[in-house]
């Protein structure tokens, strides 16, 4: 059984709650220009973020960067409740400065992966996404103005336990190991996303067979080995195409594409945008 609660947006802020009583695994695709806030009401989960794979309990609030790849699975019971909040940096960047709240560039840069709040602070948030939720549902007069209050203050909750968490320790990553090795290469591709190993060649580098390699990439992240690589690739890009001179063919030759029409198809694919277009447009998608 899957059941939507509420699903309601705004400019910039869109939430939603799902229950699901089934077993759930992400399968498509994951990474969006949007940042994201996922709260577990109930049940436990597998988290992957970018390379580490953490385990998340019911009460912990999962940061995920604009472009992160991840990919939520399940861990122990099928059962479980969250809420998601995804967040428009282009839309809500200006007032967040204006107010004096953390950037979300920083705040998501600096701070993502686990907060885990008391007690008493997972009902406080609690209290403020449903409130968000229900100004959402009802609209009422300047409701857009109740709504931003309320994510202040759930942003500055998140920042205050993601910095109290950094100082003392973070929750622990999963250590299997299926996901270790899951992590060694997904480490290695994103450093090295230029290099061109072939799928036996990487299984071989880190003493695993391709078999075995491409079914645990695929299980933990969501992507395929060749994808994965692709994504580091167009990130990689993406930072050239707004940071630097070398032209399209360059970059394309850099990040080792085979072709510049190969690079610019898989740069579209991810991005929506041609690499000429992205660049025109100062880096934004």
């Amino acid at each position: 059984m899957e059941k939507t609660v509420f699903s309601e947006s705004m400019e910039g802020i869109t939430i939603d709650e799902v229950v699901r009583d089934q077993e759930y695994s992400m399968t498509m695709k994951h990474f969006h220009d949007t940042y994201e806030l996922y709260f577990l009401l109930e049940g436990e989960r597998y988290y992957f973020i970018e390379k580490e794979t953490y385990y998340v309990k019911t009460g912990d609030v999962v940061l995920i960067n604009r472009e992160q790849v991840h990919k939520t699975s399940q861990a122990g019971s099928r059962r479980h409740d969250r809420i998601l909040l995804q967040l428009s940096g282009r839309v809500l960047e200006p007032w967040l400065k204006q107010t004096g709240v953390s950037s979300l560039e920083k705040l998501f840069g600096d701070y993502y992966g686990v907060a885990r709040l008391s007690k008493e602070e997972w009902e406080e948030m609690k209290g403020l996404l449903l409130g968000i939720s229900e100004e959402l549902i009802h609209r009422r007069e300047r409701y857009e103005i109740m709504v931003r209050l309320k994510l202040s203050q759930i942003l500055l909750m998140v920042y205050r336990s993601r910095k109290k968490t950094v100082l003392k320790e973070m929750p622990p990553t999963v250590q299997t190991a299926k996901h270790g090795k899951v992590h060694e290469v997904a480490e290695y591709l994103t450093l090295h996303c230029e290099t061109g190993e072939s799928l036996e060649e990487l299984a071989e580098a880190f003493f695993i067979s391709k078999s075995y390699l491409s079914r645990i990439f695929r299980e933990v992240t969501g992507f395929s080995v060749n994808e994965y690589r692709n994504l580091a690739r167009v990130r990689k890009a993406k930072e050239l195409l707004a940071n630097s001179r070398y032209s399209i063919t360059e970059i394309s030759e850099i990040l080792g594409f085979e072709s510049i029409t190969y690079f610019e198809r898989v740069f579209k694919k991810h991005s929506d945008v041609t690499p000429l277009k992205y660049r025109k447009d100062g880096g934004e998608t």
